[in-house]
């Protein structure tokens, strides 16, 4: 019986492992990346977010801020980098209440897809200009970004 229980037990914790792994294992080439920044806007005019370094695959992004007013509006801008040529930065940004449920995405013209090309190891400002539902303004929590090189 011990023995039953003892390989169980292997089992269990094994596959936690694995498991575990799969999800902190960082972005490559070709896949995509997501990350949280948390602030609240209720109350404020506007309200900021911030990042350090984001890499997805040849990519890297530094300093990426999203600045959201009480209006919807929204601004951003950050650094890019690419070890590569031809590539380009994707990024998709939603809004997030406290419970981590996604209010709506940021967009510019309907689009939610942020696109900016690099240029190979050399650093270039991205700036970009969206809005999101001013109606969840008050509830927003945190932000998510997800990119893509």
């Amino acid at each position: 019986m011990k023995t039953t229980a003892r390989r169980m037990s292997l089992f269990v914790t094994m596959l936690v492992l694995t498991i575990g792994t799969a999800f902190v294992t960082p972005a490559s080439a070709g896949t995509t990346g997501s990350t949280t920044a948390q602030a609240t806007c209720t109350g404020a005019d506007s309200c900021w977010f911030t990042w350090g370094r984001i890499q997805a695959g040849d990519c890297t992004m530094d300093n990426a801020k999203w600045t959201l007013r009480r209006n919807g509006s929204a601004s951003f801008e950050a650094t890019i980098v690419s070890s590569d040529s031809s590539d380009a930065w994707l990024m998709w940004v939603n809004t997030l209440d406290s419970n981590g449920i996604v209010l709506g995405p940021v967009h510019h013209g309907g689009d939610t897809k942020f696109v900016k090309g690099t240029v190979k190891n050399v650093w270039h400002w991205w700036f970009a200009e969206g809005s999101f539902d001013a109606g969840f303004f008050d509830r927003i929590h945190s932000m998510r970004i997800t990119s893509h090189c």
